[in-house]
């Protein structure tokens, strides 16, 4: 089951990693299925991004096609793609959402929707975290807290980060231990040339 943000009526953007065969929206408590504001999906169709790496996480970018048009409402909405393409500015506030897990302890995803607020770190930063093990390329953007454990966890991955008001990336991968200091968290940059791939996937007219 899949819990994602919505971009038009009939469309959900992801990591091409998460693999899902139902979309629900408008849900706030994974233990209120009955909750009259969700609305649930077959996905009748997947789009990964043809270049997609697994092992190197690079255009790590999936669209879901959903089986019906969803309708708007207080519980569910579409939220905007970036106006512009520049990189969010280092030390800009953006918010994370999603059910993943909330303590590395504890195995269970969170029964209700959470979100957080993280901070963008440069590029430069986050790529000599990760020099080790993952090349950062310039379609992925990082946030950071120095003093604190928030981020994202398993459960997590394919969600949104929202800057601003817009759709600025999705969710990618992060460090071992999620919840911690230890690494910075990664995304998918909506990035100008990822625009063309999705309005062209979707048909959608810019």
């Amino acid at each position: 089951m899949c819990r994602k943000q919505e971009v038009s009526a009939d469309w959900v953007p992801s990591s091409s990693q998460y693999k899902t065969t139902t979309v629900d929206l408008g849900l706030h408590s994974i233990k209120n299925l009955k909750d009259k504001q969700r609305q649930q999906f077959k996905v009748s169709k997947t789009i990964s991004h043809e270049k997609f790496n697994k092992g190197k996480h690079i255009h790590n970018l999936q669209l879901l096609k959903l089986s019906g048009k969803a309708n708007v409402t207080k519980a569910v909405n579409t939220v905007s793609f970036p106006e512009t393409f520049r990189a969010v500015k280092p030390g800009s506030v953006c918010t994370i959402a999603g059910w993943g897990r909330a303590d590395n302890k504890k195995p269970n995803t969170a029964d209700k929707l959470m979100e957080a607020r993280v901070t963008v770190i440069d590029w430069k930063t986050c790529a000599s975290q990760w020099k080790a093990s993952v090349k950062i390329t310039k379609d992925m953007m990082c946030t950071s807290e120095k003093n604190s454990v928030r981020g994202f966890c398993d459960g997590d991955i394919g969600g949104p980060l929202i800057c601003g008001g817009f759709l600025k990336g999705i969710i990618s991968f992060g460090p071992m231990l999620c919840g911690t200091s230890s690494g910075a968290d990664v995304y998918t940059r909506l990035t100008k040339d990822y625009m063309k791939w999705i309005n062209k996937k979707t048909k959608r007219k810019q």
